[in-house]
């Protein structure tokens, strides 16, 4: 299965600090962070739905939060939040460790481009498509719809599985600069990704056929989305989790991070 969510935890995994990789280790009782990369959507509810995208209209190029955001339920918000739980240790550790677990997630959905721009069709839910020839979708026994294209159809095509999709990400990266790719507000995030669906996403003939020139210039984004998702989720992860008590760690017999 080659899931985003997947990817997004192993990319990010490879690139957290000791001190960081000790904490995680520590509030996810030793179980690495693809173990809880899907956990959001099964926990998935009426009031945690909107946690998971940011409706910003497609032609727009202006965040703003009161209009966007309504009572912060949306993703940028979420992240927001939940990093601040993340970070502050004095709080509970299942609190905080829920908060790692949405961490994971929404970050993950944060660069799906259809998780931030709005075109009226519940972000390409209600899109119906023909994806290379194809009316059904294979995983779902469907019909494929563009959100289904950008969740699964494109990421089977960029790599096998998971595990494959993460060594070609990461040699995307060998040549990227990770330290500037990991800057920028979780805002400006969401905007990049709402400017590749109106981009590259919503750029299909009024036949809805999505064939393999829509594919081509697609992959790209998939795998630059993938890897600023990982980049930065570790980034948000080394940061939140930088000052971590040591004693628990040490408690365990685990020697102690010098970070």
């Amino acid at each position: 299965d080659t899931s985003g969510h997947a990817i997004v935890a192993m990319l990010a995994e490879e690139r957290l600090t000791p001190t960081a990789k000790a904490a995680v280790s520590d509030l996810l009782q030793g179980h690495p962070l693809v173990d809880v990369a899907s956990w959001a959507d099964q926990v998935r509810n009426q009031q945690t739905a909107p946690w998971h995208y940011v409706n910003i209209e497609i032609d727009e190029t202006q965040y703003d939060t009161h209009r966007h955001c309504p009572d912060r339920q949306c993703v940028t918000e979420q992240v927001e939040r939940f990093r601040a739980t993340l970070a502050d240790d004095s709080l509970d550790p299942m609190k905080r460790q829920k908060a790692l677990k949405y961490l994971v997630h929404f970050v993950a959905d944060l660069h799906q481009p259809l998780h931030a721009g709005q075109n009226h069709d519940r972000g390409g839910n209600d899109a119906k498509v023909e994806f290379l020839g194809r009316a059904v979708n294979p995983f779902t026994k469907k019909p494929w719809n563009l959100h289904q294209v950008w969740d699964n159809g494109l990421l089977d095509q960029y790599a096998p599985n998971a595990k494959q999709a993460v060594i070609q990400i990461d040699q995307y990266l060998a040549s990227q600069n990770e330290a500037e790719l990991a800057i920028g507000s979780v805002i400006q995030w969401a905007m990049q990704s709402h400017d590749h669906a109106r981009d590259h996403a919503y750029r299909f003939g009024t036949d809805k056929r999505l064939n393999e020139q829509y594919v081509k210039q697609a992959l790209p984004v998939i795998e630059a989305q993938l890897a600023r998702a990982g980049v930065r989720l570790a980034f948000l992860l080394n940061t939140a989790l930088r000052t971590e008590a040591v004693d628990s760690v040490v408690g365990e017999g685990v020697s102690s991070p010098i970070q």
